[in-house]
């Protein structure tokens, strides 16, 4: 990575973020860098075109902010890199506190690149004899189809690539990012994937009936889920963030679209080191702790 001297801010609309946003300007002055201050919640227009004419974003919130970014920002290659406001910060780099070395480290051009697979997600409805597009978007960590309001089981028609792989009556199906693994998907016993890897994962959620287990498959793959029981309340959720309703006959199709995201690290092993270091992998019994 090449020096930074352009960099865009966004911070999350609370007190610390903000009052540590209006504290980085002078600071980066000071370095002869380039800094534009934004909301988190900017319309997405403005967030892409400031993105686009900068080396690198710097998102300060937690990783519910850094993802909303980075679903308003998919497919633009500036890399984001997140300081941690938040609960666990997996998605962050820099610290809350104590960030000046870090950031000057991110600024002299020494962290590395990654490039990230996100997903893209359309929601079909029969119209006469036809299939109509009635809502399509970009997921970061996940698509969940699962029960809405109604705490039962919903029945869901899988489809991989034009093959019927199953008939799940089950609490839903989630279809996740290799980056977002460690987050439903691990809840719900799916496999922890590298970030860097070009795959989707679709873990069933609590199957009645029709499960399998966690399977990951290429990004191209077609995954494809239809509403298949009258009566089922079944809601989409895109990363959290986003909730639809997946109504009776309705068809949701999902695709992984490979280096849509791209993100800076501070260390190769990144990944590894946050699975034991935010507490998602635990030490044994038997580990020693060096003195």
């Amino acid at each position: 990575m090449q020096p930074i001297s352009r960099l865009l801010i966004l911070h999350k609309d609370s007190l610390q973020p903000e009052e540590t946003g209006r504290a980085l300007i002078p600071w980066l002055r000071e370095r002869h860098v380039d800094g534009v201050l934004l909301s988190a919640n900017a319309d997405a227009m403005t967030m892409r075109a400031e993105a686009a004419a900068r080396d690198a974003v710097l998102v300060l919130g937690g990783d519910g902010t850094m993802v909303g970014v980075a679903r308003r920002l998919a497919g633009i290659r500036t890399p984001l890199v997140g300081m941690n406001f938040g609960r666990v910060g997996f998605l962050a780099g820099l610290p809350a506190e104590d960030w000046a070395e870090p950031l000057s480290s991110l600024l002299r051009g020494e962290w590395e690149l990654e490039q990230h697979l996100t997903l893209r997600w359309r929601i079909l409805q029969r119209h006469e004899d036809a299939l109509v597009v009635r809502n399509e978007g970009v997921a970061i960590n996940d698509v969940v189809t699962a029960h809405g309001v109604v705490a039962r089981a919903v029945s869901l028609d899988l489809h991989i690539d034009g093959v019927h792989f199953s008939t799940l009556r089950c609490d839903g199906v989630i279809v996740s990012t290799p980056l977002g693994s460690t987050a439903y998907t691990a809840s719900a016993g799916g496999p922890l994937t590298v970030p860097s890897m070009n795959a989707q994962l679709v873990t069933p959620i609590c199957p009645f009936a029709g499960g399998f287990p966690p399977l990951a498959l290429p990004a191209a793959s077609r995954v494809r889920l239809e509403a298949c029981r009258q009566g089922d309340q079944v809601l989409l959720s895109v990363d959290g963030q986003e909730n639809l309703p997946l109504d009776f006959g309705d068809i949701l199709e999902i695709h992984g679209v490979p280096d849509q995201l791209y993100m800076l690290v501070s260390d190769a092993n990144w990944y590894l080191r946050r699975l034991i270091d935010r507490g998602i992998v635990t030490s044994g019994p038997g580990r020693k702790e060096k003195s």
